[in-house]
């Protein structure tokens, strides 16, 4: 009897095993072929860049895409890359802010002008205009949710504002700092920079409930509301890490320039229409990688395109023109491309249902 049931026992547990081990094998292949979609998809990401990079590279007969020129624009890229983050999260849930340029331009000098004052240094410069951009932002979140403005308007009227104070403040004459403070907008720090304000904003957007609560309400915020995300709190965070951004952004512009000049007449909002346009890119190439990832890719890739275009020969209108179409074209083909591959797929039914016909 006892014979019986433990060789009843033995085969429940091989049998047990044996499924055991096909559930763990099935898992593993499932999880490699979900590792080798990732990185097919990718690749696919990065086409957008190397054929930005080839086609100027062929069509200036060799005068882009030369290491040194490179380099040039991987560190112009990275102000840019910071400023796009900022902003990014607050886009997701249908908010264009426009005064980025302006805060990162005021908290620049602002942030020089209390360094020097307080002879704190390179980590005073860092500090100091950290805090003072964390507060710019936070005042258009003040503006845009409390007082019921509508986004688009509460960013410009800040901007305008912003602008003006740059002006009215220190007699017009803005900032210049020198010796080591400037030191972070060299090569390698400025890109070390970029990798951890990148794992930064990598980890709050995707492994933090405020990215989740950023998703849910760009998606539907009534819904969102519905379901207990707190809006008023995920903008506040929001803005927060937008000042945060902004504010290293301004640091690398301070040091990068020697300095911060006052602007007037919307100037800065050049700055922010670039950092929309890369975040308009990095929606597009989000469907093939992360956001994050996305916004640097598209980010090179509009950098790589402004220089291409003068390596050609381009004047200012006609580069403003080609980067137009540019971004139709690609953020175009990206929206439509179910019907485009549809439409191909339709035009190969009906040349092989011509052939069949004419065979029989």
């Amino acid at each position: 009897m006892q014979n019986t049931i433990s060789k009843k026992l033995c085969s429940d547990m091989r049998g047990w095993w044996s499924k055991k081990l096909d559930s763990d094998k099935k898992e593993w292949e499932m999880m490699k072929n979900l590792r080798k979609n990732k990185i097919a998809d990718y690749c696919k990401a990065l086409i957008l860049p190397i054929v930005v990079y080839l086609m100027f590279r062929f069509m200036s007969h060799g005068l882009f895409g030369d290491a040194h020129g490179m380099m040039v624009i991987a560190r112009q890229s990275v102000v840019s890359v910071l400023i796009a983050w900022g902003i990014c999260m607050n886009m997701q849930m249908k908010m264009w802010d426009m005064s980025a340029g302006a805060v990162v331009v005021l908290a620049g000098i602002l942030g020089g002008r209390a360094m020097l004052a307080t002879n704190t240094g390179l980590i005073g410069l860092v500090v100091l205009t950290t805090i003072i951009s964390i507060i710019l932002s936070l005042l258009i979140f003040v503006v845009y949710h409390y007082m019921r403005v509508p986004s688009i308007v509460s960013a410009v009227g800040m901007l305008m504002i912003y602008e003006s104070l740059t002006t009215l403040l220190f007699h017009a004459e803005g900032v210049k700092i020198r010796g080591n403070a400037t030191i972070l907008a060299r090569s390698p720090y400025c890109f070390m920079i970029l990798i951890l304000y990148g794992f930064l904003m990598y980890v709050i957007f995707n492994r933090t409930s405020i990215g989740y609560h950023v998703r849910t309400i760009g998606n539907n915020q009534r819904i969102s509301t519905n379901i207990g995300v707190s809006v008023r709190d995920t903008r506040f965070k929001s803005f927060l890490a937008e000042g945060i951004m902004l504010g290293m952004a301004a640091v690398l512009s301070v040091s990068n320039k020697g300095g911060a000049a006052s602007i007037s007449g919307m100037d800065s909002m050049s700055v922010s229409f670039d950092a929309l346009m890369s975040v308009f890119m990095g929606v597009f190439l989000a469907k093939y990688c992360n956001l994050i990832v996305g916004i640097f890719l598209g980010t090179i890739s509009m950098k790589m395109l402004n220089a291409g275009l003068i390596s050609i020969g381009l004047s200012a209108s006609l580069q403003k023109v080609a980067t137009g179409v540019f971004l139709i074209l690609v953020i175009g083909i990206s929206s439509n491309q179910t019907r485009i591959l549809q439409f191909i797929e339709n035009r190969k039914k009906a040349k092989r249902i011509i052939k069949n016909t004419m065979n029989s």
